[in-house]
């Protein structure tokens, strides 16, 4: 498969399983169908509308305005499942582990790409991978899935960061992808099945005067 092709098709994946994931959590929520709607679009394009606004670039998703329609119909079809989501929390987090993978694989990329240095490019690929998330945990009211003790954004700094050192080493560009996307899938799945947690700074308050 062309790297064109390869790219495009992660891109379709990753799309569809944020806009799953997205149509979930409003499920979850009790959101009716427009909030689902919204919520799949804004976890599957919010990642990469931050990276190019700061790099600097023209919105992937202006420029082919499909990637949101696709988004809409990817939510729009898991409206059955969403209507049972909290009996589905794990097909949801399998779902957003995926997208994950695949966006901070292709946002690492894409950095890369318009010539920005390793540090950037890793920023720019977590970002990718994130912002989404946190966008769409923010319209559902809950707490972003980062700032608990899940093994998310570490996972995702992993993956961003083995396709730097492995583009600097001049791995082939469709093994480099591969291998980040495995990297962050396998890191998260084992998280969520092995409940795996960051340890947490916990403080006492002190006396008020």
């Amino acid at each position: 498969m062309a790297i064109l092709d390869l790219l495009i098709s992660l891109q379709l994946v990753g799309i569809a399983a944020f806009a799953v994931s997205g149509a979930l959590v409003a499920g979850e929520r009790q959101m009716d169908w427009f909030g689902v709607m919204l919520l799949g679009i804004m976890v599957a394009v919010g990642g990469g509308t931050l990276r190019d606004v700061l790099l600097d670039v023209p919105v992937f998703w202006i420029l082919a305005p499909w990637y949101v329609l696709m988004a809409a119909g990817c939510a729009l079809a898991a409206i059955p499942l969403a209507r049972w989501a909290h009996r589905v929390r794990r097909p949801v987090a399998i779902a957003d582990a995926i997208g994950l993978a695949v966006f901070v694989a292709l946002g690492t990329r894409k950095a890369l790409e318009v010539g920005t240095t390793g540090l950037i490019a890793v920023i720019m690929g977590v970002l990718t991978g994130i912002a989404g998330g946190i966008l769409r945990d923010v319209l559902a009211n809950r707490t972003p899935i980062i700032l608990r003790k899940e093994v998310y954004a570490l996972a995702a700094l992993s993956g961003a960061s083995l396709y730097v050192v492995a583009d600097g080493l001049g791995v082939p560009a469709g093994i480099n992808l591969w291998t980040s996307i495995a990297a962050v899938l396998v890191i998260r799945l084992l998280a969520i099945v092995y409940n795996w947690s960051i340890p947490t700074l916990k403080v006492e308050p002190g006396d008020q005067e």
